[in-house]
């Protein structure tokens, strides 16, 4: 299997998730190249994401009634909508899934990928660590990698601090 990663992302640390995934949408095509359609999966891992917009929303809701919510801001209260989000921008129609928590979110998203590169489903999986820290000191990041079929399975356990295009088999 190949694998290729991109750095990891700054994100703007006092936006939402909405506004600062698109500030870095464009700096993913090149991993996202040829991205499109069913053979294409996307698994997201993410510790809180969409709890800056829920506490925007709900701030909102509260100040002026639920009625009168910014309606713009509730489908970003959800945690897949960042997933949702890279879908659409690049075309995955194959299966897509967002978890949450820490470590363990990041290994379910890597054993996904794998599971469907390795079934056959897709030939391409991608998998993202998006973190939205909403607690000050906020911080903000996003790494992804791009895993596709080719040579032995992967041969080294997941490292989320490589940051740098590897490949793994002959």
């Amino acid at each position: 299997m190949r694998l290729a990663a991109h750095d990891v992302m700054a994100l703007p640390i006092d936006a939402l998730e909405r506004d600062a995934l698109g500030t870095v949408l464009e700096s993913l095509s090149e991993l996202f190249a040829a991205a499109g359609g069913p053979l294409s999966a996307l698994f997201v891992a993410s510790n809180d994401a969409g709890s800056r917009t829920a506490l925007r929303f709900w701030a909102d809701a509260q100040r002026t009634g639920v009625a009168l919510a910014n309606p713009e801001l509730f489908p970003w209260c959800l945690a897949n909508a960042p997933c949702g989000a890279l879908a659409r921008r690049f075309g995955i129609t194959g299966p897509n899934a967002t978890w949450l928590g820490q470590s363990d979110a990041l290994e379910a998203a890597w054993a996904a990928a794998e599971t469907h590169l390795a079934r056959g489903a897709v030939r391409r999986a991608f998998v993202v660590a998006l973190d939205f820290d909403p607690i000050p000191p906020h911080s903000a990041s996003l790494r992804a990698w791009r895993l596709e079929p080719g040579g032995d399975r992967l041969a080294a356990p997941l490292d989320p601090q490589r940051d740098s295009i590897v490949a793994f088999g002959p």
